[in-house]
C-alpha cells in the first residue's frame, strides 16, 4: 500500500473564513483543491463545557510532502486557538492516478 498524498480535513467558523484561507492555500500551491462543506455541526468539550457551533469543514488535496508546510500555514490562517487539523492518507494504488498526477502537477512551485 503506497502513501503519497494526504487529504487535509479541517474546520471552520463560517464559510467566509474557510474560503478566504483555501484561496491562498490553493494560489500559494500548498494544496491542488480545497472542498468546502457547510452547515456541519460540532459538539465538543472545551475549557470544561460542552459546546455546540455550527462549523464548515474544509478538505485540502496534497502531496504528502507538502503536508507539513500547509499545516503550518493553515495554524497561521485559523482563527482558532486550536485548530482542528488531521491528515489522512490516500492510498495511491487504490486511486486515480490521472488525478493524483493533477494534483502533483498544481502543487509544484
Amino acid at each position: 500500500m503506497s502513501i503519497a498524498h494526504h487529504w487535509i480535513y479541517t474546520t471552520w467558523p463560517d464559510a467566509a473564513s474557510a474560503r478566504e484561507a483555501a484561496l491562498k492555500l490553493v494560489e500559494e500551491r500548498l494544496c491542488g483543491c480545497a472542498n468546502i462543506l457547510p452547515g456541519v455541526e460540532s459538539i465538543y468539550s472545551w475549557e470544561g463545557k460542552i459546546e455546540h457551533e455550527q462549523e464548515v469543514v474544509m478538505i485540502l488535496k496534497t502531496p504528502a510532502s507538502s503536508s507539513a508546510r500547509l499545516n503550518a500555514r493553515i495554524g497561521q490562517l485559523h482563527p482558532y486557538d486550536t485548530p482542528c487539523i488531521i491528515a489522512l492518507p490516500v492510498v495511491t494504488d487504490a486511486s486515480a492516478p490521472g488525478y493524483l498526477a493533477w494534483l502533483a502537477q498544481q502543487t509544484q512551485a
